[in-house]
């Protein structure tokens, strides 16, 4: 039997171009795997998404206003107080004055009493700082001199009825004691006990 012998010759070397064109057959060869992959991890995501889709809530849940919500309520609240605050601060100016008015308004007290009653007072290097009007409910009218001492912070610490005065009227007496009483003169902290006069002139209601 006879044998055969074949010749090989030896490969020819490939050139760049041809190295660079089995590497793109390799990667589309590739392909449909990589892309198999890429639709697996989008499924497994999928897979992920649902097992941790969320749980409805019950139906008697009521949700909670958010933050924002919160702070547009304080914004709110703290206009309609800052609001309510000027409201009730123009009230109260109003009231005051009102109040002021009535006040001047004549009582009916003060109505059946004769107005022109005065009266002055003496006592050295000393202003008076309050002195009440003469108002009384006596009949009769007079004059009334009360002796009256008053310490360094000008209050009246004693006062009695001068000897030297005319009416004998123990309601004018009376009142014209309490009026004294009532008196606030200038500190004078050199005089801790000073000696005055006060005279009423009260003018009678017939």
């Amino acid at each position: 039997m006879a044998e055969s012998y074949y010749l090989l010759e030896p490969e020819t070397p490939k050139t760049p171009e041809e190295l660079e064109a089995e590497k793109l057959a390799e990667a589309v060869e590739k392909q449909p795997s990589e892309t198999n992959k890429a639709y697996n991890e989008t499924q497994e995501y999928k897979k992920f998404a649902e097992a941790y889709q969320p749980i409805a809530p019950p139906k008697d849940y009521v949700p909670k206003p958010s933050e924002n919500m919160m702070e547009n309520d304080l914004s709110e609240s703290g206009t309609t107080q800052a609001i309510s605050e000027i409201d009730d601060a123009v009230l109260s100016s109003y009231s005051s004055v009102n109040d002021v008015l009535n006040k001047r308004k004549p009582s009916n007290s003060s109505q059946s009493v004769n107005k022109n009653s005065s009266m002055h007072y003496s006592l050295v290097n000393r202003t008076h700082e309050y002195l009440p009007t003469p108002i009384y409910l006596c009949e009769e009218g007079g004059k009334i001199i009360i002796n009256i001492t008053v310490n360094a912070s000008g209050l009246v610490t004693d006062a009695y009825v001068n000897a030297s005065t005319t009416s004998k009227n123990e309601c004018l007496k009376d009142h014209a004691l309490d009026y004294a009483k009532e008196a606030r003169f200038s500190t004078d902290v050199s005089k801790p006990s000073q000696i005055g006069t006060i005279t009423f002139y009260f003018e009678g209601k017939n």
